[in-house]
């Protein structure tokens, strides 16, 4: 692109907005104008839209518009009449009506609180490009929309790899970046709207679908995977607004045990994993659809756990998990309980 802003304001632009609803996905080019004084004076537009969720149609689609916005670049005034064949008073009350009729949404609402979102960033200086997050999340009766870098939030969520391109990037590469961001602001809009996490369906190994209810409080955030291999689904108790996690309900392949389940077993591997303990208690039992019960508490471990073996061998783990309980007496006292009802709730199906 050939910047024509004040040298000042040429680090950076925002060449796409992408919005998703069901599987369409509509694309936003966008480019700035420049006024006489060099100040940005209008943005043009132009849109694309696929209905689709394949990678590689996804990113080709993305490329050429990305090759469009660098072969328009900024627009001078001039440029710009020529090209949207009206004056820029004219085409701010136009281009309002024509993203509302390509959008297909009868208010400016609908399409601020229907649609997925994520938004490609291009650094000038480094000819890079790289993702933010955007979502809509519940607060009460009010719905927002935030937004983050492509790796999170701190104190929220993060995601360990930032979503980053360049020209080179292949087109299915870039399709499965642009489908995780989407995927990404989902995660953070389930995790900034309180209370409403809903039962989910989770495929472990081997197509064995294990079906799980949510804790049934405000303070619980839908963690997904959390980003780790090891884990099937993660909620966090968050105590206030901003904090990090105090606790953790999770569902996952138990690592540290690799010989076959047994209470021997699970006992040595949990005082090699967490040290010695103040108290611990291993038994098997019947318990939904799990055979093991075991209960751990030192200094800096609190953690109930219930086992089942697969049938590939490995260990499904449901267990609470708390850090440092010393400090977290309150949460202590009150998760068991719950957690209890959560692992009970557990089905196979």
């Amino acid at each position: 692109m050939i910047p024509k802003l004040q040298e000042n304001m040429n680090q950076k632009r925002i060449p796409l907005f992408l919005r998703k609803r069901n599987d369409m996905i509509y694309f936003q080019m966008q480019v700035y104008v420049a006024g006489e004084d060099g100040l940005r004076a209008e943005t043009y537009c132009e849109y694309k839209k696929v209905q689709t969720d394949d990678a590689e149609t996804v990113g080709k689609t993305t490329k050429i518009m990305l090759s469009r916005f660098h072969e328009i670049s900024d627009l001078t005034l001039s440029e710009f009449q020529n090209l949207a064949c009206m004056n820029i008073d004219s085409y701010n009350a136009y281009k309002k009506e024509e993203r509302m009729k390509f959008m297909e949404v009868k208010s400016e609402k609908e399409l601020n609180e229907s649609f997925d979102e994520c938004i490609i960033h291009y650094d000038v200086e480094k000819n890079q490009y790289y993702f933010s997050l955007s979502w809509i999340y519940q607060k009460g009766k009010i719905k927002m929309r935030d937004s983050s870098l492509s790796t999170g939030e701190k104190g929220i969520f993060t995601f360990d790899e930032p979503l980053e391109f360049d020209d080179d990037v292949a087109p299915e590469r870039l399709g499965e970046m642009i489908l995780e961001a989407f995927n990404r602001g989902k995660k953070m809009a389930e995790i900034m709207t309180r209370g409403t996490c809903t039962p989910k369906e989770i495929d472990l190994l081997e197509g064995t679908i294990v079906e799980v209810i949510p804790p049934k409080d405000k303070h619980f955030a839908d963690y997904g995977d959390a980003g780790v291999g090891e884990i099937y689904q993660d909620y966090a108790y968050i105590a206030r607004e901003g904090a990090e996690s105090s606790a953790d309900f999770l569902l996952t392949v138990a690592p540290e045990i690799y010989e076959d389940l047994s209470c021997d077993n699970i006992r040595s591997a949990w005082l090699e994993a967490f040290g010695e303990a103040d108290e611990l208690d291993v038994k098997e039992t019947e318990y939904g659809i799990y055979q093991y019960r075991a209960e751990f508490k030192n200094k800096k471990m609190f953690r109930i756990a219930y086992f089942r073996e697969l049938n590939d061998g490995t260990a499904l783990e449901c267990c609470l998990e708390i850090t440092s309980p010393s400090k977290k007496k309150k949460v202590t006292e009150m998760l068991p309980e719950m957690f209890e009802q959560f692992a009970l709730n557990c089905k196979i199906k």
